[in-house]
C-alpha cells in the first residue's frame, strides 16, 4: 500500500533513516517548485505492508511535524487530502481512509 505525502516541511521527507519497521519512503522529487510567493513542497510516498497499522505511521509523521505544525506556512497533504487539524488522531483517520480505499480496489 502507498500513501502520498506532500508537505512544506522538508525534514519529514528526508527522515527516511528512522522509519517504522515495514515502511519505506520513496522520494518522488525532493522539492517541487510552485508559483512565486509560495512555499516549496516536498513530495514522497510511504510504502508499507497491510500489517503496518495506520496509527504507527501517523504517530511517526506527527512526531516529525509537531514542532512546526502550528505555523501558518506549514502544509501537509496525505494522498491529496489536506490535514487541517494537526494531530496524530486526524492523521490516523486520513491514513485509515486511504487504506480502506486501496483495499477496495
Amino acid at each position: 500500500m502507498e500513501i502520498k505525502i506532500e508537505t512544506t516541511f522538508l525534514p519529514l521527507i528526508l527522515a527516511y533513516d528512522d522509519l517504522p519497521n515495514g515502511v519505506k519512503l520513496i522520494r518522488i522529487s525532493q522539492i517541487e517548485r510552485r508559483d512565486l510567493g509560495y512555499e516549496s513542497i516536498a513530495v514522497g510516498i510511504l510504502s508499507f505492508g497491510s500489517g503496518v497499522a495506520a496509527s504507527i505511521i501517523a504517530a511517526w509523521i506527527y512526531d516529525k511535524i509537531k514542532r512546526v505544525s502550528d505555523r501558518s506556512e506549514f502544509k501537509l497533504k496525505i494522498s491529496g487530502k489536506e490535514v487541517i487539524k494537526m494531530s496524530a488522531e486526524e492523521i490516523t483517520k486520513i491514513i485509515e481512509t486511504e487504506i480502506q480505499i486501496q483495499q477496495r480496489d
